[in-house]
């Protein structure tokens, strides 16, 4: 077993003793790699093997969170190079070359595939920014009579259908 640190940034630094399999899983997976395809691999664990870790060693689960995190910015590199690479091109019959359609289709579904997964993993840096924030109130409201409180009840009844005068 070794010591090493694994860091998400300066300020969040854990030693953690792994095995040099552990190791070897961890940086393929922050590579990108998934762990169905490494552990088909001879000589690491199965997947059993590797939940097992994941439950019972809290060390391996947190350097196991840090390896994911940093694929995600490992993605956001591989989407950009997916977007800037030169798409096949071929010859229509009347002799313009065109982008082929199925090689772009591809190239946005790898895209959008490590978006979603940047998103899950890392959401507050990578995440859909749509929460609804409580503490930005910009109209006070203010207290009501109950005077108040009744006539616009009573409205409120009025337009729905409730103002029918009693008879008597």
């Amino acid at each position: 077993m070794t010591d090493r640190a694994l860091t998400l940034s300066d300020n969040y630094a854990r030693k953690v003793s792994l095995s040099d399999v552990q190791e070897e899983l961890l940086r393929r997976v922050m590579e990108g790699e998934s762990v169905i395809s490494i552990c088909k691999a001879d000589d690491m664990p199965s997947r059993s093997t590797v939940f097992k870790w994941l439950n019972d060693d809290p060390q391996f689960f947190a350097a196991y969170w840090i390896a994911k995190a940093w694929y995600t910015e490992t993605a956001v590199e591989e989407m950009r190079e997916i977007a800037d690479a030169k798409m096949p091109t071929y010859v229509d019959e009347n002799g313009n070359r065109r982008v082929d359609p199925a090689a772009v289709a591809q190239a946005r579904l790898r895209i959008d595939t490590r978006k979603w997964m940047a998103g899950k993993l890392n959401p507050r840096r990578y995440g859909d920014s749509s929460t609804l924030n409580l503490n930005d109130v910009r109209e006070t409201k203010r207290p009501r009579s109950k005077e108040e409180i009744f006539a616009r009840l009573a409205s409120i009844a009025g337009t729905l259908g409730g103002n029918e005068e009693d008879e008597d």
